[in-house]
């Protein structure tokens, strides 16, 4: 699956997009585990759930079972102004 970072979320992973392993991810949940142990500087982020999630272009509140082409994006919230 691809993973996409959006805003300061890219400063973070220091990655714009990566292809991750679905093998050992099999949902959102997981995939938030993963991500937490792979750049831990986001788990303070992920456990406020400031950071939103989109899979294929459609926001995602709950945990969703994943296949090996869904897109994930990842990005903090919108401000406006």
């Amino acid at each position: 699956m691809k993973i996409k970072y959006f805003a300061w979320v890219k400063d973070i992973t220091n990655h714009e997009e990566e292809n991750i392993n679905s093998i050992q991810i099999k949902n959102l949940d997981e995939l938030k585990v993963f991500i937490i142990e792979k750049y831990p500087t986001l788990k303070k982020h992920m456990e406020k759930k400031i950071l939103r999630f989109a899979v294929n272009q459609e926001y995602i509140m709950k945990n969703i079972t994943l296949k090996d082409n869904d897109e994930i994006a990842i990005f903090p919230p919108v401000s406006g102004g």
